[in-house]
C-alpha cells in the first residue's frame, strides 16, 4: 500500500474526492503477482502495530524518528480489508505487532508441502527464507520484476546465509528502523564478522580480549573496541531485529460477495483494478491441473 501511494497519483480519488489511489496501484499490483506466478491463495497481511511495545522496550531508538502515515493513507487500509472480504480473499495480522511477525508466524506454522512466497520490498523478511518452503520474492521495480530469494539466491546476494541475516542486519544497522548498527560496520565488515563467528554472543566474547591473533577482532583494534562499546545495542537488538515467528496470528477469510465487490468498485472508483484481479483470480492455478 505504501509503495502504492506513492506510485500513483493523489488526483486518484473516489466519487466523494477522497484518495483512492493505494487502492487502485495495490490491487493492480496484487493482479499482476497473481497472473504471473499463479498461487494457491493469496493472504494479505497488516501490522497490527507497526511500533510493537516489546521492541521499544528493548530499544527506545526503535522507529523513533519514523514519521505518521501521510495524510489519506490510513483510510485506504480499511476500504482494502472490505474490498479484500468481499473478494472472499484471507488476510491475516498479529495482535500487537508487526506483519512481518504475522508473516513469520504463517510461514512457521507452514506443513511439509506448503510453499510460501513472501512478496516485499523489505530486506528484514529475508531471515524468512527455508529452502524448500519460503522463499522471498524481493521487489526491484514495483512487481513487474523480482529477485527470487531461496537460500542460495540469500548466499549470493548478501554473501550469509539466511539463518544468519538477522546477524548480518543488526552489524550493518537500518536507519530506516533508527537502528544504529555497530560503528564503522558497513555490509563488507558485516559478512565478514558473520562469517568468522557463530553468533553475536561469540563476537562479542572475543572482542574483550585484547590479545593479538587470526580472528577479524584480534586483527584490528579499533573493530574490537566498536563491538564492545556496542555491546549492550547489540544485546537489545536480539530482541529487536530478529522476526517473531511465535506470535498468535489471527486470520480470516469473509465469504465472496460479488454484489458488494461491485458496489464498493462503483463507490470507490475500482472498477478497472477490480476487473483485472477478479480475471487474475479466475485464472487455472498449477494445483488445479493436477
Amino acid at each position: 500500500m505504501y509503495r502504492a501511494f506513492f506510485s500513483i497519483p493523489a488526483s486518484v480519488a473516489d466519487v466523494e474526492g477522497r484518495p483512492a489511489n493505494a487502492l487502485h496501484g495495490y490491487l493492480d499490483m496484487t493482479a499482476r503477482l497473481v497472473s504471473a506466478h499463479r498461487p494457491d491463495d493469496v493472504v494479505h497481511v497488516y501490522d497490527d502495530d507497526w511500533k510493537p511495545a516489546p521492541r521499544v522496550r528493548a530499544y527506545a531508538g526503535y522507529k523513533a524518528h519514523r514519521l505518521p502515515d501521510p495524510e489519506g493513507l490510513p483510510e485506504q487500509f480499511g476500504v482494502l480489508r472490505r474490498v479484500l472480504d468481499a473478494f472472499g480473499l484471507p488476510q491475516a495480522e498479529a495482535p500487537g505487532w508487526e506483519a512481518e511477525d504475522a508473516i513469520g508466524g504463517l510461514s512457521a506454522r507452514a506443513g511439509r508441502g506448503d510453499h510460501i512466497d513472501v512478496v516485499t520490498g523489505d530486506r528484514d523478511l529475508i531471515e524468512l527464507v527455508r529452502d524448500p518452503q519460503v522463499r522471498v520474492l524481493f521487489t526491484v521495480r514495483g512487481v513487474t520484476e523480482v529477485r527470487v530469494l531461496d537460500e542460495a539466491g540469500v548466499l549470493e546476494k548478501y554473501g550469509v546465509p539466511a539463518s544468519r541475516y538477522a546477524d548480518f542486519a543488526t552489524l550493518r544497522g537500518d536507519p530506516s528502523d533508527g537502528l544504529r548498527g555497530v560503528r564503522g560496520v558497513g555490509e563488507k565488515t558485516a559478512r565478514v564478522l558473520v562469517e568468522a563467528y557463530p553468533s553475536l554472543e561469540a563476537m562479542v566474547e572475543d572482542a574483550k580480549w585484547s590479545k593479538e591473533g587470526m580472528s577479524p577482532l584480534r586483527r584490528s583494534a579499533s573493530l574490537r573496541a566498536a563491538v564492545r562499546d556496542a555491546a549492550g545495542y547489540l544485546e537489545a537488538m536480539r530482541l529487536v531485529v530478529p522476526i517473531r515467528t511465535d506470535v498468535e496470528v489471527r486470520a480470516w477469510r469473509a465469504e465472496r460477495d460479488e454484489a458488494h465487490l461491485g458496489e464498493l468498485a462503483e463507490r470507490y472508483r475500482l472498477t478497472g483494478p477490480v476487473r483485472r484481479l477478479r480475471e487474475a483470480l479466475s485464472q487455472e492455478r498449477p494445483s488445479e491441473r493436477r
